[in-house]
């Protein structure tokens, strides 16, 4: 267990430095992808990549301002998550099982899908087939594509850590006063939010509406559980980073499978079967007390 000495100062919720937080983390969100709202073509501009990129650094902005200039408190890396280091071997253990876990669970998301009809997926990929490389097969693609999730884990862990640094650093610090599932469940919704800029054009769901953002404050209340455990059980944000950059990786490439005319909402990880599966993983979770008392008081009760 992580130590006493090791965490930060969490006695009281510092609700100013958590406004200042918000305020800036959804605003920027906002101001960036601004171009995006203006030029008419949304996520068919081809800015639309680049500033959803840069708009998953405003949590890391948001988190440094409110931290260095705000809550100030004595151990500044201690209470964004960045250290401490050890145990390294529940780091070492996060990094390399988040990619193989992450694609399990969106693969047995699709599974659960076809399972229950919502979805039909496209084992054949006879969507992708035409814009392949001439001689290679569909079999070839995926292996290759499969093979590489860690890599590619590892890159988008670079996006990543932008947001985490903010919602598993930051803010996972300043609202464990609440104790766990308070501060998991307040901090999923928040984080569904904050992509309003994005979904209300589209993203993830079609759905350009309410609808859609409620679906992604749903997705992101569940992977918000699972990496806030993350955050408390090895304690730092690190591996939070990497579990984000696995789910990222893993969810672009299971849904190559998906069918043309598959929802998100019910044939994808992003949706009710990654609910589901994700659910009973969080219930894994409790069940072998891996998160459990012990693990929720690590950054709970830390004397100032």
């Amino acid at each position: 267990m992580t130590s006493a000495e090791s965490m930060p100062e969490t006695t009281r919720v510092p609700w100013g430095a958590v406004a200042t937080f918000l305020v800036i983390a959804f605003a920027l969100a906002w101001v960036v992808t601004l171009p995006l709202w203006l030029g008419g073509e949304g996520l068919r501009s081809p800015l639309a990549l680049p500033l959803m990129a840069a708009m998953m650094w405003t949590p890391t902005v948001a988190a440094l301002v409110a931290t260095f200039f705000v809550r100030r408190p004595r151990r500044r890396a201690h209470y964004l998550g960045l250290v401490p280091f050890r145990p390294v071997g529940r780091k070492i253990a996060l990094f390399l099982l988040f990619p193989v876990a992450w694609t399990g669970i969106a693969v047995a998301s699709l599974l659960l899908a076809a399972a229950l009809g919502w979805a039909h997926p496209d084992w054949s990929l006879s969507q992708i087939a035409p814009f392949l490389p001439e001689g290679m097969t569909t079999d070839v693609y995926m292996a290759v594509t499969l093979a590489a999730i860690p890599v590619n884990t590892v890159v988008a862990t670079v996006s990543a850590f932008g947001e985490e640094l903010g919602w598993r650093g930051f803010l996972t610090t300043a609202l464990a006063p609440l104790g766990f599932w308070p501060s998991a469940i307040l901090i999923g919704i928040v984080w569904g939010l904050w992509h309003a800029p994005v979904i209300l054009l589209g993203y993830n769901f079609a759905r350009p509406d309410a609808a859609g953002l409620a679906l992604m404050v749903v997705f992101t209340l569940f992977v918000g559980v699972i990496l806030q455990w993350s955050r408390y059980w090895t304690g730092n944000v690190w591996p939070a980073a990497v579990g984000h950059g696995a789910l990222n990786t893993a969810a672009s490439v299971v849904v190559l499978w998906n069918g043309p005319g598959d929802d998100a909402a019910i044939a994808t990880v992003l949706g009710a079967p990654g609910w589901i599966v994700m659910g009973v993983v969080i219930a894994l979770l409790v069940v072998t007390g891996l998160l459990g008392r012990r693990t929720r008081t690590a950054l709970e009760a830390v004397p100032a």
